[in-house]
């Protein structure tokens, strides 16, 4: 008994292990990223930022697309927006309008939210920003 016990766990630990490496947070920074946009990258990463908007920023029903963002955003907006979107959302109904089209709300990643005080430091979300307006398919080039 204690044997088929030990088995099953074994085969539950190893399953675990399969299953928590698929799916993940992509395991290097994309091509073609200077120091700050690869800085951004890991940003994205540790954030979780690919659980909503997917590891490649295609989006997902949970998260829009983070793609071409340079053709309507500043570094400075992004992380304006990063800080308090809901201010953001508040000040633009188009904006708002595309926001509630996804299942969930971008949360606050400012260092003031729970969970993201040390996540979320001002360098950090400029570094976010940074890679954020890349194009991935110019870094990739």
């Amino acid at each position: 008994m204690f044997l088929r016990f030990r088995l099953f766990g074994l085969a539950s630990g190893l399953l675990l292990l399969v299953a928590s490496g698929c799916g993940g947070a992509q395991s290097a920074p994309p091509a073609g990223l200077d120091d700050a946009q690869t800085a951004g990258w890991r940003v994205y990463n540790d954030l979780n930022c690919g659980s909503c908007h997917g590891d490649d920023r295609q989006g997902q029903r949970s998260g829009p697309a983070l793609l071409r963002l340079e053709r309507f955003w500043t570094a400075e907006e992004l992380v304006g927006y990063l800080s308090d979107p809901d201010a953001v959302l508040e000040a633009n109904p188009r904006l708002k309008y595309r926001a509630e089209k996804f299942a969930l709300g971008m949360p606050a990643v400012s260092a003031k939210s729970p969970g993201y005080a040390n996540k979320a430091r001002a360098d950090k979300l400029q570094h976010l920003a940074d890679y954020l307006l890349v194009d991935p398919d110019f870094a990739a080039d």
